[in-house]
């Protein structure tokens, strides 16, 4: 069976459906009106969507999904904080959904769910994870900045920071894709009376990347900016 797609713009979904049949197939009329969903059967083209269209919700049915489709929704969902995901199964495979609650998903479901259901709990799961406005920052992939906590989160767990490294993550985070100079970034976190050497900045921009990126000698979210300084690139940028 080829793709059944609700929305086949150039936009991303946002509820991505791994099923050849059952409810999650007939969320289209059922979901909120803000949502655009895309339902394909093929489980290598899933996998490409989930990777590049950073869905909100992830649903995925057993069949076409086996364990290493089950697996990959999994690690995506340890590794990026603001995805959600539901496991259907056959209504006899209890095991099989205890197992996926096990592995990290956020709902598993027998395939016999009313599909009003089932569109209610996706549309919950997506409002539990949007971040509350003015409290937490998507800094990469897994990881927010907690502006009440003064915490810096990755999927959940938190990673320690010294003061001015929050500080200096926070006023970066305040003005996605600006780049700023040393010495601007030195007056705004140390104060405009430091009198301090702008290579400090160089020194806590190395601690932040060893904390914030995947690979700090190649950094893709706080990067270097020739002859300027430096600038924070959230992951949807």
């Amino acid at each position: 069976m080829g793709d059944r797609g609700v929305d086949f713009s150039q936009r991303p979904a946002t509820w991505l459906v791994l099923a050849t049949d059952g409810p999650a197939l007939e969320l289209e009329s059922l979901a909120p009106a803000s949502t655009r969903i895309r339902a394909v059967a093929d489980p290598t083209v899933f996998a490409s969507l989930l990777h590049e269209g950073r869905p909100r919700i992830a649903i995925v049915a057993t069949p076409p999904a086996s364990d290493p489709e089950l697996e990959l929704v999994a690690r995506e969902r340890r590794r990026r904080s603001s995805l959600r995901t539901i496991h259907l199964s056959a209504p006899a495979e209890a095991a099989a959904r205890l197992e996926a609650l096990r592995q990290g998903y956020d709902d598993a479901l027998p395939q016999s769910i009313d599909p009003r259901e089932l569109a209610g709990r996706a549309a919950l799961l997506e409002e539990q994870a949007r971040p509350r406005a003015g409290v937490s920052v998507e800094i990469a992939d897994g990881l927010e900045l907690d502006l009440v906590a003064h915490e810096l989160r990755r999927d959940g767990r938190a990673v320690h920071l010294r003061p001015k490294e929050f500080q200096l993550l926070a006023m970066l985070a305040a003005h996605p894709g600006r780049a700023f100079t040393r010495r601007q970034l030195l007056d705004r976190v140390w104060g405009l009376d430091q009198i301090g050497d702008p290579r400090t900045v160089d020194v806590h921009v190395r601690w932040l990347r060893s904390k914030v990126e995947r690979e700090p000698d190649q950094p893709v979210h706080l990067v270097t900016i020739r002859g300027v300084g430096y600038r924070l690139d959230p992951p949807h940028r």
